[in-house]
């Protein structure tokens, strides 16, 4: 089991503030971010609107001191602390054989091995751009038609596919703009073992009229197959990762001895990403400030320093038998924050982590 992000946290804290190797633990938080190495792009590919929306959304929160569940995308409607948009991998099929009423017909290829087994599938959505909108008479209307593939994606013999189920038919009478649609109960029951699901889309024109009756229909058609972009936007909750809030802690009482500076208290700690190299595959943020946790716990002002009843239990064995472990300035308190990455596949993700920023410490 991977060890908690409060873990990988404080240990980053540590290797930071005392000067040790990274290498391991960049390691265990690559592997935290279910990468294997660390990601090498040419470039930054452009952060999806979406993605962009959601990520701007969760930075004002945070800048405004707003509480807001990091696991449960306001903006989607659904739980999830990981959002992926992955790209289509297909190509457009060419053949004597196909109808001539078809319009256009593309195979659709999304690479799903990203997804760790330990993450839940809560949202699959299919997204085609059809392309930008116009005033211009469009000409007859089409109709969309979406099927299983139920051979091997990646294998394109320039031959229509074997289909597998038709699940989607949908009249398209102004052939422009985005159209979604649920692939949730389709990707969960995806059973193939590279993890790629495969499917085809067929335009064609609604009526059976055929394709070269008329120039404008003709020239729609051509128009379709250069803006044509498909995407598919995952998103997925990891259960160790979004848990229920911890019990708040006892607050800290005032007092003016609390406030020297060898007592526990909260210590100011940038983490600037270009520091560790990751900022060739960390979009946003450049940094966050992530503070730590450093000071005494002493018996007298134990109760004073925002401690828990365990802590203050241990404190006072500790003043009757010196081999009880005196008390440690711990944090108390931590906020999360939001990621926009890149991963070894060039995919854009926004992942929402816990624990990351050290609001208020005490003794534990």
């Amino acid at each position: 089991m991977l060890p908690s992000l409060a873990a990988l946290a404080l240990c980053l804290l540590f290797t930071l503030a005392f000067g040790q190797t990274l290498q391991f633990h960049e390691h265990v938080f690559l592997r935290f971010l279910g990468l294997d190495k660390v990601p090498s792009p040419k470039k930054f590919q452009p952060v999806p609107s979406i993605l962009k929306r959601i990520f701007q959304a969760q930075e004002e929160a945070a800048s405004t001191g707003i509480s807001k569940d990091l696991c449960y995308v306001k903006e989607l409607g659904v739980r999830g602390n990981i959002l992926r948009l992955l790209p289509d991998q297909g190509s457009f099929l060419y053949s004597e054989s196909l109808s001539h009423a078809s319009c256009l017909q593309k195979l659709l290829s999304f690479n799903l091995s990203a997804i760790g087994d330990e993450e839940q599938l809560t949202m699959a959505q299919l997204g085609l751009d059809l392309g930008p909108n116009t005033y211009y008479n469009l000409g007859p209307e089409l109709e969309l038609s979406l099927s299983l593939v139920q051979t091997e994606p990646h294998v394109i013999d320039q031959a229509t596919p074997k289909m597998g189920k038709m699940f989607t038919l949908q009249s398209v009478p102004w052939p422009q703009g985005v159209l979604h649609f649920n692939l949730l109960d389709v990707a969960k029951r995806n059973n193939d073992p590279h993890k790629n699901l495969g499917l085809f889309l067929e335009i064609v024109v609604k009526g059976g009229r055929a394709l070269g009756e008329n120039f404008q229909l003709e020239g729609t058609c051509a128009r379709l197959r250069r803006s044509l972009h498909t995407s598919l936007l995952v998103v997925t909750l990891h259960p160790e990762q979004c848990r229920s809030p911890s019990r708040k802690r006892r607050a800290a009482v005032s007092t003016s001895k609390a406030s020297c500076k060898s007592l526990c208290h909260r210590h100011q700690l940038f983490i600037n990403f270009r520091d560790l190299g990751w900022h060739k595959w960390i979009i946003a943020p450049k940094g966050f400030m992530a503070n730590y946790c450093h000071g005494e716990c002493p018996f007298s002002l134990t109760i004073s320093l925002n401690s828990s009843n365990y802590a203050f239990m241990q404190a006072l064995m500790h003043s009757v038998d010196p081999e009880v472990p005196q008390a440690v300035c711990i944090p108390t308190k931590l906020s999360p924050i939001s990621m926009l990455y890149q991963d070894n596949d060039d995919n854009v993700i926004l992942r929402h982590y816990e624990d990351m920023i050290v609001d208020e410490c005490g003794c534990g």
